[in-house]
């Protein structure tokens, strides 16, 4: 689907198709902070490689491409068990704050709903009010399981 941000530029949300895998790969390479949160996206190289190609093959994987470039990645990680899936998201830090985490995470539920997973969580730095803002926004809620104080856990119920 074709949005527009918050410049007026237009950008796609889209699944994730192995012929995005270079472009994927160079936003991690140009990605930062690195490892600044549970050490994702790793600072290796090499480790980022293997952390995304996981990614890819245990997730549902949706992207945002702007300009030919990947900006933006969020997954969902199901457990058919628990009918449940962890949710990640990266955004390219020049594209932040410009709508496109917003339509990544509206996608990501769309998706999740699609596949009858019941529930999403996510773990957050208790600091990083812009993506706790983000998920209040979808109603995540906090949630008392998680016992650090600098990590938080986020839960939505769909």
């Amino acid at each position: 689907m074709i949005y527009t941000d918050k410049k007026g530029l237009p950008f796609e949300v889209k699944g994730f198709s192995p012929e995005d895998l270079n472009r994927l790969m160079e936003m991690y390479s140009c990605f930062s902070p690195k490892g600044s949160f549970q050490g994702m996206p790793p600072c290796d190289g090499d480790a980022c490689c293997r952390w995304v190609e996981a990614l890819i093959e245990r997730g549902e994987n949706l992207i945002a491409v702007q300009d030919e470039k990947v900006t933006g990645h969020a997954v969902l990680l199901p457990d058919s068990r628990l009918e449940d899936a962890e949710f990640l998201i990266f955004v390219s830090r020049a594209k932040r704050g410009r709508g496109m985490g917003s339509r990544l995470t509206g996608g990501a539920l769309k998706l999740a709903r699609k596949l009858e997973i019941k529930k999403i969580w996510l773990t957050v730095d208790a600091y990083n009010f812009r993506a706790t803002g983000l998920y209040r926004k979808y109603d995540f809620k906090f949630s008392e399981q998680c016992g650090s104080m600098t990590e938080r856990l986020m839960t939505l119920i769909l």
